[in-house]
């Protein structure tokens, strides 16, 4: 990409698509971004010359090329290389290719419709897709549009006069308190204890929990740093990466309860036996492989139902651990918003709208505790 001083726009050549090494330019005009298309970087500067001249003498400036959907959404999904994380611009990628190019794509993208966006949502849904996959389609082709109108390439965006299907939350079922204490017991001696007792214990996410490294435990303090996440990355220059947060507010540094403190030491024991093998390459990870590599996120995923099968237990995702950590902080009467900021979630809403069908008897109580509080003033008043 070559970046021109400010005022003259911006050319690239593109890299995808039927029009692959060809080259876009970009030119904002009235406060608009207008796109010019050719087959060579200087037919491009000569049409956004042409614009800027027009411009300046007060004539109407060209109307901009006639995109596809399908042109629009290969040129969008790699400019969002630049702008979002890689598991981000992974899944926008695969919708773009899978759903929505394969429904939309041969549309003009002026002439794109709400009825084709309802269109594609009932074909996705007719294929057994599920909602909240479609829900997220749908986001996908909105940010799209969205650009395509700042673009000056449609009037409106219709993914807004389309709304996506409703997508039903399945209610978590996380371990109660007694399926939380067999499966401590359980899970003794296992070579993945640590890592389980970690995860249930900080109510980490799996990314969160494989990311950990040694230097993110301040032993002094009995505290861990959730500085990054380990993800895999699909494509070209993919593969294990250790990725920062989005956010400042997902970092956070967490008091650590003394079993898991115990865990991570008996980690750090077992690592210890296992780097006197010539096959050890320490990655500085906390939870590794018996090579001291760090461990591939499905792997712990597919392996963590069958674990419990074997032990006679109630299927859980390992996700659930998260889950389970917070209706026990719940159960034992952790307040909600304490319980939100232990998982780090954006609002108390969330936590809420997430955890707030468990435990019902919680409920009761604090009904309980209303009415006699209240109740003993309502006696007093008659006794006066």
């Amino acid at each position: 990409m070559t970046r021109q001083d400010y005022g003259t726009g911006t050319i690239r050549e593109i890299k995808t698509g039927k029009d692959a090494g060809a080259f876009r330019g970009y030119l904002i005009v009235d406060g608009k971004r207008r796109s010019f298309w050719a087959k060579t970087r200087e037919d491009v500067e000569r049409k956004m010359l042409d614009a800027r001249h027009a411009k300046a003498h007060g004539l109407p400036v060209a109307p901009p090329r006639t995109w596809t959907v399908k042109a629009y959404a290969l040129d969008w999904i790699e400019d969002q290389r630049a702008h979002v994380r890689p598991g981000t611009w992974d899944g926008f990628d695969s919708n773009m290719r899978n759903h929505i190019v394969p429904s939309l794509g041969s549309i003009k993208l002026a002439d794109l419709t709400a009825a084709d966006v309802r269109r594609l949502h009932r074909e996705s849904l007719a294929r057994g897709i599920v909602a909240r996959t479609v829900r997220y389609v749908h986001t996908t082709l909105n940010l799209m549009l969205k650009q395509a109108l700042a673009d000056d390439l449609v009037s409106r965006n219709v993914a807004e006069l389309a709304p996506a299907p409703p997508a039903n939350r399945k209610r978590v079922q996380p371990f109660t308190a007694a399926e939380a204490l067999r499966f401590q017991e359980v899970v003794k001696g296992d070579e993945r204890e640590s890592l389980y007792v970690t995860t249930l214990g900080l109510a980490l996410r799996r990314g969160e929990v494989l990311g950990l490294r040694w230097q993110d435990v301040d032993w002094p303090k009995r505290q861990v740093t959730i500085a990054g996440q380990l993800q895999r990355i699909d494509g070209e220059g993919g593969g294990l990466r250790w990725l920062e947060p989005k956010t400042d507010a997902s970092v956070a540094v967490l008091d650590v309860p003394d079993f898991v403190m115990d865990a991570l030491v008996a980690q750090k024991d077992r690592q210890g036996f296992l780097s006197g093998s010539l096959r050890w390459r320490d990655s500085g990870y906390v939870f590794t492989t018996r090579q001291g590599g760090p461990l591939e996120p499905d792997n712990v995923t597919h392996y963590f139902p069958a674990f419990l099968e074997a032990h006679g237990m109630r299927h859980q995702r390992f996700h659930d651990l998260r889950h389970s950590a917070a209706s026990l902080l719940l159960a034992i009467g952790v307040p909600l918003w304490q319980v939100s900021k232990i998982l780090r979630h954006a609002g108390i809403a969330i936590t809420s709208d997430t955890y707030g069908h468990l435990y019902p008897e919680t409920s009761r109580a604090a009904a309980d505790a209303y009415g006699a509080f209240l109740g003993q003033g309502r006696a007093a008043d008659v006794s006066t």
